[in-house]
């Protein structure tokens, strides 16, 4: 749910009491808490988070089950032993770094998102770029990446005016280069997943266009 303050400054305008009490409630329930400044926070989603704890177990599951037991199969595509061996040991890889990544955002009590006057701060990923200031952003846009054969992923990119200052900011080799494929592959080396948070794609996507229209020239 994204709240609108104006809804607020409305009722408390027209004097209705039993209006501005509903919105009141409605500020404390949201899953989005306005601050001062113009500042809003979007939380982490437990659930969320819990869902891909659960599929990071199952990745894990999956990839120590193809280590030990080695599955046979007629197909000799899936049955190429070097194909299975990157399919289970990237499996179980992949399923560590997942538990370790969403157990840890399960106990962040800080919110997931953070949009101001000044700029967007991120806490949904891996990597740590901080406070992003609006003048430093050249565009707001969607990103669709083919995560299967059935199912895609959505992504609010962040395109920046200088790429390089943000990945010469990662101290880690690994995570340099993945900013640098990000970047490369996709435009930008920030993106922005709604699968932690506790709003939608589509809402996430317009308010961040409207905080970027509002402060790109006031910052």
């Amino acid at each position: 749910m994204i709240f609108n303050h104006h809804f607020l400054l409305y009722a408390v305008s027209l004097g209705n009491s039993i209006a501005y009490i509903y919105v009141l409630q409605a500020i404390l329930m949201t899953n989005i808490n306005m601050k001062e400044n113009n500042k809003i926070e979007i939380l982490l989603s437990k659930a969320k988070l819990t869902k891909l704890l659960i599929f990071s177990v199952l990745f894990l599951s999956g990839g120590l089950w193809m280590i030990i037991s080695n599955p046979q199969t007629s197909n000799p595509v899936f049955n190429n032993p070097i194909l299975k061996t990157i399919a289970s040991y990237g499996s179980t890889i992949m399923g560590l770094l997942g538990m370790y990544f969403f157990t840890k955002k399960m106990f962040d009590k800080n919110p997931g998102l953070v949009l101001s006057d000044q700029g967007i701060y991120d806490n949904t990923s891996v990597f740590k770029f901080g406070l992003i200031p609006w003048t430093d952003i050249s565009e707001i846009y969607e990103k669709t990446v083919q995560a299967s054969i059935a199912s895609k992923q959505y992504f609010v990119t962040i395109g920046l005016n200088n790429p390089d200052k943000y990945i010469s900011r990662e101290t880690n080799a690994l995570k340099r280069k993945l900013l640098i494929a990000n970047a490369k592959n996709y435009g930008s080396p920030i993106h922005i997943s709604t699968n932690g948070l506790m709003t939608n794609h589509k809402d996430l996507l317009k308010l961040v266009n409207e905080y970027f229209e509002k402060y790109k020239s006031a910052s």
